[in-house]
Order: structure tokens, then sequence, then C-alpha cells
């Protein structure tokens, strides 16, 4: 017997007239526990949560997800797991339609983040806060209103809480997050954040200008080159080691607010630049270290990429160090041999090595009709995937 299959979003309980006739012809559905009582009674009913039986079933198969088909459902977990079926899929009003209706609120310029069974990293969602006019959160028992709102009192931000959206149980609470912290919500719960403030980006890219200087600051030709070297995404997990004033890892930051950045730096005076850098461009996802570069590491999640601009003689240990993990990409600054020849002896036994040297020369006024090329000390760059 030939197997149909439908994947329809049952909403926030209220169904479309298209999902609730079928619904009637289905022959199995898949539902999750609190959707049961909207399947008509006779059928045959699998717990959500047993999907993968699904290659064992015939005829009009029906899973009914929550929410919309479109958003943080199952959808393409199930297209993954049977890439040979072929899904008819109908949608339903998801709790963000609910939500932004509740609060007066269109969704075409929102930021949607979803925390529910997810790790998402507080920095990341102030980031996406900080940005955005509209910031929508799916929450769960951990990522909850009470935990956003908790991160949210450093932002003058109001929020729209919903709860059970579309049930008789429905709840909506308006206001600051000071509001909210002390109060325990439902877990199916969304969370609306509406910042009139939001933080635009002027530019593409920083220049040396925009930063509150540090002496020792990364010049912008061989910055630029680093950024390029080091090949990030969305999903890396970086550290910047001998941050300095933080001009790689604001970049960084600023070009990508979703990666998750550690900066470590020993020196007083370039921890607190760092720290007035990160404030200026509203940066939540850079988390700073005090200390010496080998004990820090130590204490850091499992790196994607590093980036090595300073090392005060520890270079050797942090590269040993480094080498015990897996899938990791390394680019080092070098404008000493001394440096140079320690990087090399380590990086060029690994995987897609390269060198670079930057010599670059910027110009200088002597006089109303004369200007001099001065040359900055040539830099290094090697790179490596280990």
């Amino acid at each position: 017997m030939t197997r149909e299959i439908i994947v329809a979003g049952a909403g926030s309980g209220s169904l479309t007239l298209e999902v609730q006739e079928a619904l009637k012809s289905a022959d199995v559905i898949f539902a999750a526990s609190r959707f049961v009582n909207l399947v008509p009674s006779g059928k045959k009913v699998i717990d959500i949560k047993n999907y993968s039986e699904l290659a064992n079933e015939t005829g009009k198969v029906l899973i009914l997800v929550s929410g919309d088909t479109g958003i943080f459902s199952l959808l393409p977990v199930l297209q993954k797991k049977f890439p040979d079926e072929k899904f008819t899929v109908l949608p339903g009003v998801s709790s963000l339609q609910v939500i932004c209706a509740r609060a007066g609120e269109t969704w075409n310029d929102a930021k949607i983040l979803s925390g529910h069974g997810r790790n998402l990293d507080a920095g990341i969602f102030l980031n996406a806060v900080e940005r955005n006019r509209i910031t929508i959160l799916f929450c769960d028992k951990v990522i909850s209103p009470k935990w956003a709102c908790e991160k949210l009192m450093c932002l003058d931000v109001e929020v729209f809480i919903g709860s059970n959206l579309g049930s008789p149980d429905e709840k909506v609470f308006h206001g600051s997050p000071a509001n909210f912290t002390s109060y325990d919500f439902p877990e199916l719960s969304i969370l609306l954040i509406r910042n009139e403030k939001f933080y635009t980006h002027e530019k593409l890219f920083l220049r040396n200008s925009d930063f509150i200087p540090e002496k020792h600051m990364t010049k912008e030709a061989v910055r630029f080159a680093i950024l390029s070297r080091l090949e990030l995404d969305n999903s890396s997990t970086f550290w910047d080691i001998g941050a300095g004033s933080g001009s790689i890892s604001v970049s960084v930051g600023y070009a990508n607010p979703e990666i998750n950045i550690h900066s470590v730096e020993f020196r007083p005076e370039a921890l607190s630049i760092i720290s007035r850098n990160i404030k200026k461009f509203h940066l939540h996802n850079i988390h700073v270290h005090e200390g010496r570069a080998l004990d820090v590491i130590k204490t850091l999640p499992k790196p994607s990429h590093v980036f090595i601009g300073g090392s005060s003689g520890e270079l050797a240990g942090i590269l040993e160090y480094i080498s015990r993990f897996d899938c990791v990409r390394v680019v080092i600054a070098c404008v000493t041999l001394e440096t140079f020849n320690t990087a090399y002896s380590f990086l060029h036994q690994w995987d897609n090595f390269e060198t670079l040297q930057i010599s670059a020369s910027t110009s200088k006024s002597l006089a109303p009709d004369m200007t001099l090329m001065k040359a900055d000390n040539p830099v290094i760059i090697l790179s490596a995937n280990r």
C-alpha cells in the first residue's frame, strides 16, 4: 500500500480549515500529547516523539507539528531523515504571528531567534536586540522570558510576553524587562522585544580611526588580511590571543554578531581599551579574559578559529596546547623573526599552510604641498588548519 505524508501546522491550537479536513481523512496521526484533543475520535494516534515510526506506516499519514511548518518546526528534520519521501505541507498560525498581532507589530523586519531546545548565547541574543527594532524569541524552560528579561536589564527596551497563545489559558504581558525578572512563565511562551533605539551600522568595515587606539594596534592593511585569512563563519568559536586594543575581536563581532568571541589579554591598559571599544560598537558577543594566555586558554571552550597577535614569549606553549584540538584554523601575525621561526616550526606541518608578508606605507603630509609615504614595519601572516 502506498503512503501519503502530510506535515500540518497546529498553530497554537487553532487549526485552519485545510488542516481540519486533512485530519478527518488521515489514517494515522502523529501528534504531541497537548494536541491529541484536536484529533477526531477513532483515529490511530502516535506520539510525535516517535516520528521515526513513520517508515512503518502506510496510507494517509499526518504529522501534526506545533506552530507553523515554516519556522523552527520538525519539517526539515523529517525531510533529512526521509529524503526519498514527498511531503505535502499545510501551514498553521504560529505563536510568532499571534504575539505580533497582540503587540500591533509586523514581523517583516524582525530578527527571529529560538531558545527552544537550543543553546542560545546571551551575548548573541543581546546583539540581535541591539541591532533590530523588533526581536522575537521562542522560549523554553531554560531560555525563558525570565532569563531573557534578566539579560535585557542593560538595555532600554520594552517587551511583550505571550504564554499559551491561542488557547483558553492565553496571557499576554507588556512592560519593561525589570517587570518580569522574578516571574516564572509557562514553557510555551514567546517574547517580542521592541527597541526603538536600536544600533545601526554606519559602515561595512571599520578603519583604525573608528577605534579607541592603543599603541600596539594592528594596522588596517594587516587587519584586513588577517580577517580574510581567518575564514570565519557564523557558527565559529573564535579566540583572539593578545587582543591589544581589540581591533580584531571588535571587527569580527561588528561584522558577525552571531560569532562567539573570546579575547585574551593581560595588560591592564589594553584591557581598558578593549572594553571601551566593545561598548562603543554595542557588542555583547565578545568575552574578555584577563591573564596570561597559557593560563586563560585552558578555561575556554574549544575554538574553531584562533588568531595570535601577541604571545609574550608563550607562543610555543600556546601552539602546543592548540595542537590537541582537531578542526581548528590558526592565523598568526609575526613582527619579529623569532616569532616567525616558532610559528613556522608548528604551522608548516599542518594543512593548507600559507605565508603572506605585508609591507604597507601610508601617506603623511610634510607641508601644504608635500606628502611623504611612511612605511610601517613589515608583518608576516602565517595560516594553517589543524
